[in-house]
C-alpha cells in the first residue's frame, strides 16, 4: 500500500511533467503562429524561403528527384493512410488490446482536420510555377500537410514504440527511422517546389503540437483511468 508522502510525490512529479509539457506545447504553436505572421509580414520570404527553394532548384539531379519523390509519395494521405493502418494493426495485435488504434486514428483524423482548416483560412500562394515540378497540388500552401500529418502520426507511432518495444536499440532504431523519414518528407515538398520550407516548417510544429495533445491526454488521462485502459484492452 502506498504511502501518503509517496502518494504527493508521485502525484507532484506527474503534475512537474504535465507543466513542463504543457509549455513546450504552447511553445511549439506560438512559433509556429511566429512563422506564419512573419511570412505574411513579407519578410521571412526573402530571408528564407526564396534562397532556399532557389538552392534546391539548382542542384536538383535525377537520383534526388527520385529520392524527392518517393518521400512525397509516401507522405501523401493514401500511403500515410495504409502505413497507419498496418502500424495500428501491429501494435494491437503486439497490445493484445485496442488502444495503440485508437490513439493513431485520433490523430489521423485530427491532423488532416487542421491541414484541411489552417489551408482553408490562411490562404497562402505556393511558390511560382517556374520552380514546381509537376503535378502542382491545387489546395494553398501553408501549413504543409504531408509535413504536419507525418509528424503527427509518426510522432504518436513514436510513443507508442518506446511504450510498447521491449529493448532499447529497437526503439532507437524505429524513433532515428522515424525522425529521418519526417525530415525526408518535409525536404521532399520544398525540392519538389510545392512548399516554401517556413510551410514545411510550420506544417512540423503544429504536427508535433498536436502529438503533443494526443500524448498527454493518453499519458494523463487513459493510463491513469484504469477501468479505461481496462476497457480498451478487451
Amino acid at each position: 500500500m502506498n504511502s501518503p508522502r509517496r502518494t504527493g510525490k508521485n502525484r507532484s512529479h506527474a503534475g512537474s511533467i504535465l507543466v513542463f509539457s504543457l509549455a513546450i506545447l504552447l511553445g511549439l504553436f506560438a512559433v509556429a503562429r511566429r512563422i506564419w505572421v512573419s511570412a505574411r509580414a513579407g519578410g521571412v520570404p526573402s530571408v528564407w524561403d526564396i534562397p532556399v527553394l532557389e538552392w534546391m532548384v539548382s542542384n536538383r539531379n535525377a537520383a534526388t528527384t527520385d529520392a524527392a519523390w518517393f518521400f512525397t509519395i509516401l507522405g501523401d494521405t493514401p500511403a500515410m493512410t495504409i502505413l497507419a493502418l498496418c502500424i495500428a494493426v501491429l501494435f494491437s495485435w503486439r497490445t493484445r488490446g485496442v488502444w495503440p488504434g485508437v490513439l493513431i486514428a485520433v490523430t489521423a483524423a485530427g491532423s488532416v482536420a487542421l491541414t484541411v482548416v489552417l489551408k482553408a483560412t490562411l490562404g497562402r500562394a505556393r511558390p511560382s510555377l517556374d520552380s514546381v515540378l509537376a503535378p502542382l497540388p491545387a489546395s494553398f500552401a501553408f501549413p504543409s500537410g504531408h509535413a504536419l500529418n507525418s509528424m503527427a502520426i509518426l510522432g504518436v507511432v513514436g510513443y507508442l514504440s518506446i511504450l510498447i518495444l521491449r529493448t532499447l536499440w529497437a526503439r532507437v532504431l524505429v524513433l532515428c527511422t522515424l525522425a529521418c523519414f519526417v525530415l525526408g518528407v518535409g525536404w521532399s515538398r520544398i525540392y519538389l517546389g510545392h512548399h516554401w520550407l517556413t510551410d514545411v516548417l510550420g506544417g512540423l510544429l503544429i504536427g508535433g503540437a498536436w502529438a503533443a495533445v494526443v500524448i498527454l491526454l493518453h499519458h494523463f488521462v487513459l493510463l491513469r483511468n484504469r477501468r479505461t485502459v481496462r476497457w480498451l484492452q478487451l
